[in-house]
């Protein structure tokens, strides 16, 4: 079988959490998920190709004729719900004259099967893991022998959406090749804070521990970890099969096992790698010990889930911390030369403006090096999201996955703040932070590459721009107003 995966351009969304500069500028990476199904077919014994249209830059036309070429048996997509309908009109253009079976999977199958189905473009869905199933799909499908196969969303001969339940058991990360890199334009890839090329990113574990109301991953995916020696196989392999210099450990939460993470460290230096590494981290997972093993490794940075420097804000949100743990990984952190980021959020529920401005001026007082900062949204699978739901009897994703709701910022129970106020709060807090003269000056002396520099000035030239725009949801609608219980489509 010929398989060909497309990745599609992402672009900043009318109910996104984080202003449009930092959607569109804060990182480049690889379509590391697409990747590892992609590796997961050609396992199997499929061809493959995979066509990263954001990074190449590629238009419909261009990556049509690519797909001519090619001549694929079936096309994958992945598909999420923010990028839903983006993802579909990609589909629509290239069934026109690719007349081939198109398959999808992502988190969307998870949350919305039938309604995702109800698009006639979408001809097979997975629900779940592919790394059994789609290799069973691909080689029962010509003999027509695949319609049992679990989490397998189809329609059988009277057009009718037939859903298979998904096998619930995890199967082992280190049972899954890894990302078809060979197949990407390693060489594009970055991120606002990255300093080396090659970069890439990487997975060593999934899920998380935790249950944070605003986020998804908590909700929609079971923690579960590679082995040290699957991940350091995989290190390795980007060091010297892809150049690569730089990577940022994507997982939801690094340092969870700190036995684990030691071994990953001392393979590093035992091997000799040349190479830099971020990663993601609460700050009640660390100390000195550990923080000093992961920078003699290469650690160069550590964005943090920080989320709020008030205290009744991080219990109304299930964060689990203090400031006071806080404050010392920060202050650890930064005696041993390690970069700090820091999440924020603005607009939880229960949150006033004083409260956001206390957030500013405290992520001001740590000394980070950077901020991200997202208004809270009731993200697909959280549990705000379904807090939302019982509340109103009103599902805007599902509706919105349905055609039937346009792009708007979406109601967050407990939140007294108009959503204009929030994102008013928000810039003043990004303007706060880095348009200060410290914080300038020490960032050019920081500067590794004239590329890292060319990045600083034109995000800074972009929010300038960018703080005289609002992007509020429809023309004179900025706020969503909650809706009524209504009974819609289940």
């Amino acid at each position: 079988m010929k398989v060909a995966f497309v990745h599609v351009p992402i672009r900043h969304h009318g109910f996104s959490e984080n202003l449009k500069v930092v959607d569109e500028e804060f990182t480049f990476s690889p379509p590391i998920v697409l990747a590892y199904v992609a590796a997961i077919a050609e396992k199997s014994g499929s061809k493959v190709i995979l066509i990263d249209a954001a990074a190449l830059k590629l238009s419909k036309e261009q990556v049509r004729k690519k797909l001519e070429i090619f001549r694929p048996d079936f096309i994958m997509f992945r598909l999420d719900t923010y990028c839903f309908h983006d993802t579909l009109d990609w589909i629509r253009f290239l069934k026109k004259t690719i007349a081939v079976p198109v398959i999808a999977g992502g988190i969307n199958f998870s949350l919305y099967p039938r309604e995702t189905m109800s698009y006639s473009e979408i001809d097979f869905g997975f629900i779940g893991e592919a790394v059994e199933t789609l290799p069973e799909f691909l080689e029962n499908f010509p003999g027509g022998k695949y319609k049992h196969i679990a989490g397998l969303c189809r329609r059988n001969e009277k057009d009718e959406v037939i859903i298979n339940p998904a096998n619930l058991k995890l199967a082992d990360f280190d049972s899954y090749p890894f990302p078809a890199r060979h197949l990407l334009p390693n060489q594009l890839y970055h991120s606002f804070v990255s300093q080396r090329k090659n970069f890439t990113i990487m997975l060593t574990s999934t899920g998380c521990p935790w249950k944070c109301t605003f986020c998804a991953i908590a909700g929609l995916a079971h923690y579960r970890e590679r082995s040290a020696e699957s991940v350091l196989a995989e290190i390795e392999k980007c060091y010297y099969d892809f150049d690569v210099r730089e990577i940022d450990f994507f997982d939801a939460t690094f340092f969870v096992n700190r036995e684990r993470c030691l071994k990953i460290f001392e393979g590093i230096i035992k091997r000799k790698l040349d190479i830099n590494w971020t990663c993601r981290s609460r700050v009640d997972l660390v100390d000195e010990e550990i923080l000093r093993a992961a920078k003699k490794s290469g650690l160069r940075m550590i964005f943090w889930g920080i989320e709020s420097g008030n205290a009744g804000t991080l219990e109304n949100i299930n964060k689990e911390i203090n400031l006071s743990q806080t404050e010392k990984a920060i202050a650890v952190s930064r005696k041993l030369g390690i970069r700090n980021l820091g999440f924020l959020m603005a607009g939880n529920p229960g949150e006033k403006a004083e409260d956001i401005k206390e957030t500013l001026k405290w992520a001001k007082k740590l000394k980070l090096d950077f901020v991200q900062i997202c208004r809270a949204i009731p993200k697909p699978g959280s549990k705000m999201h379904f807090d939302v739901v019982r509340e109103t009897g009103y599902d805007y994703w599902k509706e919105f996955v349905l055609g039937r709701e346009g792009e708007k910022r979406i109601y967050v129970p407990g939140v007294a703040l108009s959503q204009r106020k929030i994102e008013s709060l928000l810039k003043k807090m990004y303007y706060g932070f880095y348009f200060r003269p410290v914080f300038i000056l020490r960032t050019l002396t920081r500067l590794r590459s004239f590329g890292e520099l060319a990045r600083y000035v034109k995000v800074a030239l972009r929010m300038i721009g960018h703080y005289f725009h609002t992007d509020i949801g429809a023309a004179g609608k900025p706020d969503f107003v909650k809706k009524s219980a209504h009974s819609g489509e289940g």
